[in-house]
């Protein structure tokens, strides 16, 4: 890779809490300088740039930041013309087997020329310059808009902006006739379909009147257009006539023949109606600035979408800028299917055109200057990093413990809740967003979630309640048991337990007194949530000063039991832990219970008389 100013930050995985990126601050680190008028940037897939120089060189930045030539079609080349000269580069997709790349110029009789030329057979750094083939030669009435830029789509196909064709208000209406005439609009060859080249079977003039190769029309000098390598959509930078410059959005799903509106429209503005059709048949921009020196500009040069994973910030905005006043925007997704576009002040002016490398990371060039930029984001690496105690760790509430990576201090904290420290406690369970603040103004959010429910949520059942016991239990699925408290429902202190079985016996009740039960979870992942239920304790048991005492032993027993303390009628019933009825039988004297149809294990016995009082006891069978 090329030698980064800025260290790499690794991105998030998935399942981390959420990082919420605010505007980045876009800036430009010198990377190479002493270019001669640069107006492009490419990569042809590997570490290299390739910087196009307007008199009609190509040079190579290498991974060690040296410079070698790679291309010279100085001859060929017509650069005397402010708009004139090589202007535009494109790369095969299979350029690492086919060696082709072509190129966008403007020849010695002031015409535009897409050539296709080929890599050297033994040298990869070299070109080989008699390799030439013209694919299509454009027919220029004057020396400016003459666009420049190529690129080859996602779906492989070779996209030309042109521009339409020069003077001023295009005199000629070119931009908006689409019979034969390839001025003012985005073309898309199949450079593999043919020789010189072929026409896609699904561009929208194929088969009706209209020229073949137009993809898209109305455009007044779409100097710089780039396709998002992740989505596949179309964004292009067309530069205005007298009042205002625009970005134009292309997604990916388009079947093409948009028409962006020159010269009827320039922007969202009406410019020359005459003999146009109803605002319905043009598509608008989705940015437009005003010509002025303040926040404004008077040539748009356009850019790319970041998909790079140096600056997490810049992820997913669109940066542009204007060539004259080096004023910077970017363009973002608004969430809600439209785009939301900041000014950012000027950065850096004579900025001629911005490139991709291969890994993703933007790239600009001063034709002024000569120097060649790394867009970056100047606050770089600047992000939050947190422990979060879950709401219900400890029977507390929870909190979160928030750490500052990289940024100047001091920095300033505002919390969802209001908060301004930089830890925030008491919390319940939910969502909270923060926003920091560094000293140098750059800005970070972070949404981080506080306990978190994991399931399927086991249900607890109440086995029975005696006079001073209950008896709980229930079936764990993914959530192991935790710990547990209890305490009456009308206050006082909890009584703390843990356990790692599947039931609880709990002694030492008030009778006729209600009690909250609860009990906590380990979730995978290591977050915790509590799980409540009531249960009352009975009367005391008895029928007046005859009271019942029944139990069952020995116990733990091998299956036979003896039923003795019985001075009136009862009703038994044996449960297993998941409350399941395994055995029912009524007696009014002490007897023999023979349970040894059941497996050895861990059994309730419930105790009723007829005045539905009843006791609990816990029963151990080893056979």
């Amino acid at each position: 890779m090329l030698k980064k100013v800025l260290h790499s930050l690794l991105l998030l995985t998935l399942g981390l809490p959420t990082f919420l990126m605010a505007q980045p601050q876009v800036d430009v680190v010198t990377i190479a300088g002493g270019f001669n008028s640069p107006v492009d940037i490419a990569n042809c897939g590997d570490d290299r740039l390739f910087i196009v120089e307007k008199s009609g060189y190509i040079q190579i930045i290498h991974d060690d930041m040296s410079v070698s030539q790679f291309l010279d079609i100085d001859a060929l080349v017509k650069s005397s013309g402010s708009e004139q000269g090589l202007l535009g580069l494109a790369f095969h997709p299979n350029y690492a087997a086919n060696g082709y790349f072509y190129v966008n110029y403007t020849d010695n009789s002031n015409n535009t020329v897409i050539e296709r030329f080929s890599r050297d057979a033994v040298d990869p750094d070299l070109a080989n310059a008699a390799s030439g083939m013209i694919l299509l030669t454009i027919n220029q009435p004057f020396t400016n808009h003459n666009g420049g830029n190529l690129e080859f789509g996602p779906d492989g196909y070779l996209y030309i902006g042109t521009g339409d064709g020069g003077s001023g208000g295009d005199p000629g209406n070119r931009a908006q006739d689409t019979t034969d005439q390839k001025l003012g609009k985005m073309l898309r060859l199949d450079v593999d379909g043919g020789t010189p080249y072929g026409i896609p079977a699904d561009n929208p003039y194929v088969g009706i009147a209209g020229d073949d190769e137009i993809w898209q029309y109305g455009l007044r000098n779409p100097w710089r257009f780039s396709f998002d390598r992740l989505t596949g959509d179309l964004w292009i930078g067309d530069v205005g006539q007298s009042a205002w410059e625009e970005v134009d959005f292309q997604p990916a799903a388009s079947t093409g023949g948009e028409n962006w509106g020159w010269r009827c429209y320039e922007g969202n503005h009406t410019y020359n109606t005459a003999g146009c059709a109803g605002i319905g048949a043009y598509h608008f921009p989705v940015m437009e600035y005003d010509h002025s020196f303040g926040a404004g500009g008077y040539a748009i040069t356009g850019g790319y979408m970041y998909r790079g994973t140096q600056f997490p910030g810049m992820y997913g905005y669109y940066i542009t800028c204007d060539y004259v006043t080096g004023n910077f925007w970017t363009i973002t997704s608004d969430g809600m299917g439209g785009w939301t576009s900041d000014f950012l002040g000027s950065i850096q002016t004579d900025i001629s055109s911005f490139g991709e490398g291969a890994d993703g990371e933007i790239y600009a060039c001063d034709l002024a200057s000569g120097n060649i930029y790394h867009i970056v984001d100047a606050c770089g690496n600047f992000h939050t990093t947190w422990v979060a105690s879950n709401a219900d760790i400890g029977w507390s509430n929870g909190a979160i413990n928030l750490s500052v990576v990289d940024g100047t201090a001091p920095f300033t904290y505002l919390w969802s809740t209001g908060a301004t420290t930089q830890d925030i406690s008491g919390l319940s369970t939910g969502t909270y967003t923060v926003t920091v603040t560094d000293a140098s103004g750059c800005i970070t959010m972070a949404e981080i979630f506080v306990d978190e429910e994991c399931g399927p949520v086991p249900a607890i059942n109440v086995i029975g309640a005696t006079s001073s016991t209950a008896d709980l239990s229930w079936v764990n699925e993914g959530a192991p048991f935790y710990k547990y408290r209890y305490r009456q429902v009308a206050g006082g202190p909890w009584t703390q337990g843990a356990t790692g079985t599947n039931s609880v016996h709990l002694s030492g009740l008030l009778p006729s007194t209600s009690y909250t039960f609860q009990m906590g979870f380990q979730c995978p992942g290591g977050t915790r949530y509590i799980k409540s239920s009531v249960f009352s304790t009975t009367a005391r048991f008895g029928l007046g000063s005859a009271e019942n005492n029944p139990s069952l032993v020995p116990n733990p027993g091998t299956g036979v039991f003896h039923l003795i303390g019985v001075t009136e009628p009862l009703d038994i019933r044996v449960y297993d832990i998941t409350g399941a009825v395994l055995y029912v039988a009524s007696t009014s004297e002490n007897t023999v219970i023979d349970l040894r149809d059941l497996p050895a294990g861990i059994y309730f016995v419930q105790f009723s008389d007829n005045g539905s009082e009843t006791a609990m006891q816990k029963l151990i069978i080893q056979h």
